[in-house]
């Protein structure tokens, strides 16, 4: 094949053209199908030994628009996965599924219904926005999750629009179903483009749409509703009030991972008004013979017996609202939202009579007097904070002076405002809670220890508020009231019991921080009945902690990470009424949760191609089995190896669905992005432990961080997006791969460089250029054995010819980046595989080519190159490597077939390497060495000529020796007493010198000098790699590289002096050849 030079972007266009024969080359050869073997009589185990497999799974993509490079970036985490597993000659599986469960569908054809009906079929009716030609106030707020997903968009159909959909196309998009058609068939144009490695057969969509897999997620629930996991009762879950809903994570625009959090709201009864307060509530009769109470919430009941007061915001406004006891309570909107759906107010907030009776700002409710609950005080006042917010809690706190340090700065503020002088007078923070290292008074001493002294230094407050928090809820003990010398451990939940068996306070809770429905509803906090799983149960969650810990994590901090997750994880709402789902079989008007559908879907991939050949199940399997076939019985069978009624209709071909599961199940790894940790693949632990036998739990779970481009996080709104097709297009598939493998590999963001992806186009173009070229070469060299060949840059000797040391160090070479690649694959780390299996790969056969430049590489040695290297970037790389493979080298399998090398040897060869190295040091060492000249050279030209003058001839003299001096060998064993790898660079100057002193050795000008330079390669290689430094024969080595050492350091000659031989040497002589050492050579440049 001969390639010509092309024009600027026909090196693009030529790679792009080779990716799209080899993806039509493999989906006709059905190349990506993974069948189980044909054995029938082995045992499951038996045909696991003969045919062993690896099957890789991400969560499946939300089917609502175009994918993006992001989700092609936790693609390639399996993909290449894949890759290295066909290498290693398992039976590859990588299926691929679409998720249409939920609200964002249903709530996006909603819209456009709504829009459509609202603006017109060409969507033309748009009102007047003010917005349009302003600036909002709200511009420069921080935008959304969807909103930085959509951009600047207002309207469902502009989203759309920006997608290149004319008006016609989506005026469809009000129907749900041409949702589940469009998307799914793009997402897969655009992976295939990619070049995945996918068996497409195996896909499917969620839903009740595909009545296959509807059986399915019925089945799953059905199955941990008779485990106990799903449980009926009332409990707190995030709501939307506009859906009439659970809002769960991925029915949310924002607060994805937000859960409800518990207050004790203590109800203190205001005894006495100010007057401007008296007069507001005096004008409403409701209020005549009503008790009204501020409502205060606090996660620290017990610390009621320190209290000093209660403050309100006097910017704020509150409202009286009516209980369902028959009392009043003040708080905030916010509040009272949330209280509505708890039950707590006497109508539904909202209503015309939502138990609003009236509203009074907080200005006026300072002053009032108020009743401490459990015969505290009857003498605490309310009093102003403007720090307090709107949007949590209600809006009413409590200061403890003693134990909380922002309140202990602001009363001493307060002393200083204009306040009554009785709300403050003889007030003395009582003791309440006494730690083992604060003492009884922990705000005091953690003021005075953080040096705090304003209540506006916010940050370091904040601290200290937590690290009081964590003292007292740790370490603390009661002094005083009813549960007096117990931990505030236990007196917090008896406190918070007191409360509310008196009537004196109860429970109240809101989401942690704000949540946002993709309906666009502010959610709250409600407590109603539902069904959901009881995540919070201690026996599942140590079960599932033992799926954790048998599972292969491919990082520390994802497994602690995963942990937190699981500790974390309480109760979770798994049915609700709006959206697409399967319906839950035991209720049908309701829908199964989204995040509850996807947990244990992975084992239908095992039997999905037998079941349906259509995403939607409406194409059915090779078997013949229909949607009614597959009851709980067959499911259970399938699944779980319970006995099948024999009068089952679908006995024999069930079987073959329980045959393909057994062999394809567990997954090997999980594979996902960061922001499933919180809940999908926590749920997926929790399911698969409860659901399955512990040989079928999952093997292994690998995360990755988000993936930004040209270093800024990837958002539509600024216009810093890009998607799967548009970089395919831009840069083709394997440019593509190559910047996914090197953008990063840990659980930290990584990056997407677009002018890593351009470079990434040249690099395989001239790899591509170089082999073809070589290769040529290389059918000239087989046909003469005797013949020297030379074509362009590719210069071989005759294949008969001995191998000499610089093809020893080359074979050497490739055998370790090999193996480091290898390493590197297995553990899923693309970034370092990459490094050893191509750019160090390559340098390495440049270093080759040019130091054999006078005599030629070695054929044989040449055709491993190409092979090892073909085969080393073939997961990375594929649509490259199966065209060198076939169309260059000639092999007659597809290189999907080849097998990652298994003649290496156990070990790098560090002899082998050392000499290596040592070549390249000498060219390091003796440039830096010249160069040193050419600085003096310079220093010296005004006052007369230097010593060598570099612009005439230069001969380089290298002093080279087998045994050392008495007094270098005993610098060498004095650092080597002292070496340790993790401490190497800093073992002291001074620690050197006095060791050498015992050793009598003399501290001349050159035992500093030397002991450093061994001590900076101790450091470097390591001692074992040191010690080999030594082991070959230097003089050999350098008379076979001398002619590529003058070539490289422009001498007209190099002479070799081994003192071994004690030779006569010159002062400047004697004074280099002292710092040579074996395996480190020194250097002398000279004019011949």
């Amino acid at each position: 094949m001969t390639i010509d030079e092309p024009k600027k972007t026909a090196k693009l266009e030529a790679l792009k053209s080779i990716e799209k024969r080899w993806q039509n080359e493999w989906e006709k050869a059905h190349v990506f199908e993974a069948n189980i073997p044909a054995d029938k009589n082995a045992t499951p185990e038996e045909l696991l030994a003969r045919h062993p497999k690896w099957m890789g799974t991400i969560p499946f993509p939300y089917m609502n628009s175009i994918l993006h490079l992001g989700h092609g970036f936790t693609i390639s985490k399996v993909e290449f996965a894949a890759g290295w597993e066909r290498l290693q000659g398992k039976n590859v599986l990588f299926p691929f599924g679409f998720h249409v469960s939920g609200m964002p569908i249903k709530a996006a054809a909603d819209k456009i219904a709504h829009e459509l009906e609202e603006l017109g079929p060409e969507f033309k009716r748009l009102p007047d926005d003010p917005e349009d030609t302003a600036v909002s106030a709200n511009s420069f707020k921080k935008k959304s999750k969807m909103e930085a997903k959509t951009g600047n968009t207002k309207y469902q159909f502009q989203i759309l629009q920006q997608q290149g959909l004319s008006n016609a196309e989506i005026s469809k998009f009000a129907d749900t179903t041409h949702w589940l058609k469009y998307y799914p068939s793009i997402a897969m144009e655009d992976i295939k483009a990619l070049g995945c490695k996918i068996d497409w057969r195996r896909s499917f969509l969620t839903t009740d749409y595909n009545p296959y897999f509807d059986s399915f997620a019925q089945w799953q629930f059905n199955r941990l509703r008779s485990l106990g996991k799903i449980k009926f009762g009332n409990r707190y879950t995030i709501w939307s009030p506009k859906d009439g809903q659970p809002c769960m994570d991925h029915d949310r625009q924002t607060g994805e991972g937000v859960v409800p959090v518990k207050y004790t709201c203590v109800k203190f009864k205001v005894l006495e008004w100010e007057s401007a307060a008296k007069s507001i509530i005096d004008a409403i009769p409701m209020l005549a013979a009503k008790d009204i109470y501020l409502a205060a919430a606090t996660l620290c009941p017990e610390t009621i017996y320190g209290l000093s007061n209660c403050f309100v915001n006097p910017l704020l406004e509150y409202g009286l609202f009516q209980t369902r006891d028959g009392n009043v309570v003040i708080a905030t909107e916010h509040a009272a939202r949330n209280m509505a759906h708890q039950d707590l107010l006497l109508s539904p907030f909202g209503d015309k009579t939502d138990g609003r009776i009236g509203t009074i700002v907080g200005q006026d409710l300072v002053g009032a007097r108020v009743n401490v609950p459990l015969a505290c005080s009857s003498r605490v006042f309310v009093l102003p904070s403007e720090s307090i917010a709107a949007d949590s809690g209600t809006g009413i706190t409590i200061s403890v002076p003693s134990e909380i340090p922002s309140d202990y700065l602001y009363l001493q503020k307060l002393e200083h405002l204009n306040l009554k002088t009785e709300w403050l007078d003889g007030y003395k923070p009582p003791k309440i809670i006494s730690t083992p290292k604060y003492g009884d008074a922990i705000a005091p001493a953690l003021c005075s220890e953080l040096k705090i002294t304003s209540p506006n230094d916010q940050q370091r407050l904040d601290k200290a508020n937590q690290t009081a928090f964590n003292e007292g809820s740790n370490h603390g003990i009661m002094l005083v009231g009813h549960f007096k010398g117990q931990s505030v451990k236990e007196a917090r939940s008896k406190v918070h019991d007191l409360l509310i068996s008196t009537g004196e306070g109860f429970v109240f809770a809101e989401p942690e921080s704000q949540v946002m429905s993709r309906s666009g509803d502010l959610c709250v906090v409600a407590l109603c009945d539902q069904w959901y799983f009881s995540y919070s149960d201690t026996e599942w969650k140590n079960l599932t902690k033992k799926c954790l810990d048998g599972m292969k994590i491919h990082c520390d901090e994802t497994r602690v990470q995963m942990e937190n997750a699981l500790k974390r994880l309480h109760d979770w709402a798994c049915v609700r009424s709006y959206g697409l789902g399967s319906k839950v079989p035991w209720d049908p008007t309701c829908l199964i949760e989204s995040l509850s559908d996807s947990t244990i879907y992975m084992a239908y991939y095992t039997v999905a191609h037998l079941l349906h050949n259509s995403l939607d199940g409406k194409v059915v399997g090779s078997l013949g089995i229909l949607p009614q076939h597959m009851d709980d019985a067959a499911w259970d069978y399938v699944l779980l190896g319970k006995e099948l009624p024999k009068q089952h209709s679908k006995f024999n071909e069930l079987a073959e669905l329980r045959r393909s599961f057994l062999y394809w199940y567990p997954i090997d790894i999980r594979s996902s992005g960061k922001d499933l940790v919180q809940n999908h693949l926590v749920f997926f632990m929790y399911a698969h432990s409860a659901v399955f036998p512990k040989h079928h739990w999952p093997g292994s779970l690998r995360i990755n961080g988000h993936l930004m481009l040209n270093h800024q996080k990837m958002s539509k709104s600024t216009g810093n997006m890009i998607s799967i097709r548009e970089t395919c297009n831009k840069f083709g598939a394997d440019a593509t791969r190559l910047t996914l493998a090197d953008a990063g590999d840990g659980v930290d963001d990584a990056n997407f460089d677009e002018k890593m992806a351009n470079a990434a186009v040249l690099t395989l173009y001239s790899l591509l250029d170089w082999i073809t070229c070589a290769q040529k070469a290389l059918v000239v060299a087989d046909s003469d054995p005797e013949k020297y060949v030379q074509m362009s840059n590719i210069k071989l000797r005759p294949l008969s010819s001995a191998q000499t040391t610089a093809d020893a160090v080359f074979n050497a070479e490739m055998d370790s980046l090999t193996i480091l690649a290898g390493k590197e694959y297995e553990k899923t780390m693309y970034r370092s595989a990459l490094k050893h299996g191509l750019y160090e790969f390559v340098k390495c056969r440049e270093w080759y080519s040019s130091i054999t430049a006078n005599i030629g590489m070695h054929p044989k040695l040449l055709r491993k190159y190409i092979e090892r290297q073909i085969i080393q970037i073939c997961p990375i790389t594929p649509h490259i490597a199966e065209h060198i493979w076939k169309m260059v080298l000639c092999k007659q399998n597809s290189i999907m077939d080849a097998r990652w090398p298994n003649n290496l040897p156990e070990t790098p060869n560090y002899k082998l390497l050392a000499i290596s190295q040592y070549i390249k040091d000498i060219i390091k060492s003796a440039r830096k060495a010249k160069g040193i000249l050419q600085r003096r050279a310079k220093k010296k030209s005004s006052n007369g000529s230097a010593a060598v003058d570099l612009s005439k001839p230069v001969l380089l003299e290298i002093f080279i020796t087998h045994e050392l001096p008495k007094w270098q060998s005993k610098v060498i064993s004095t650092l080597t007493s002292l070496f340790d790898n993790a401490s190497a660079r800093e073992i002291d100057d001074r620690q050197i010198i006095a060791a050498i002193e015992t050793e009598g050795v003399q501290n001349s000008k050159y035992v500093m000098p030397f002991a450093q330079k061994i001590k900076k390669q101790m450091a470097q290689i390591g001692y074992k790699e040191f010690e080999q430094k030594a082991r070959f024969d230097e003089q050999t080595v350098l008379n076979e590289v001398s002619g590529y050492l003058t070539a490289t350091l422009e001498c007209i000659a190099i002479n070799i002096i081994s003192l071994d031989d004690k030779p006569q040497l010159g002062k400047d002589q004697a004074a280099v050849a002292a710092l040579a050492v074996p395996g480190d050579p020194s250097f002398l440049f000279k004019n011949a």
